[in-house]
């Protein structure tokens, strides 16, 4: 009898840097990042882990394609982000409705500061 072989889901990766949920997030090291608005773009946390607190934990589930998660928009506002619409990579691992590094696509209209995307990550390093 073999082991299962799992196709999908999350990934675990530990933290390298406090990390906010809603994030898109680069492999470095074997550890995850924010990801940056150019760049590789390895897939996106829900939640938060910080190496340095106690409090939170420092191992983290990141998706990747073609899950569907709730990423925060740079800027704060979803609303120009429409279901359907590509959905691009901006800094510190947010994202917006313009850029160079395209990681999903609406899967609904953007509302308050996030919007419900699916991955199309991961996405090499440049």
């Amino acid at each position: 009898m073999s082991n299962p072989t799992f196709r999908s889901g999350p990934i675990t990766f530990e933290a390298a840097t406090k990390l906010e949920k809603f994030r898109l997030v680069a492999v470095a090291d074997g550890k995850v990042q924010h990801a940056a608005a150019t760049g590789g773009v390895f897939g996106a946390v829900t939640e938060k882990a910080d190496p340095n607190n106690n409090a939170l934990p420092t191992d983290i589930a990141v998706h990747i394609g073609p899950a569907s998660v709730k990423l925060e928009v740079d800027g704060g506002d979803a609303t120009a982000i429409k279901a359907g619409a590509a959905v691009f990579a901006a800094a510190d691992g947010k994202v917006a409705a313009e850029g160079t590094v395209q990681v999903g696509v609406a899967a609904w209209d953007g509302e308050g500061d996030r919007v419900l995307t699916t991955l199309t990550t991961p996405i090499a390093n440049s």
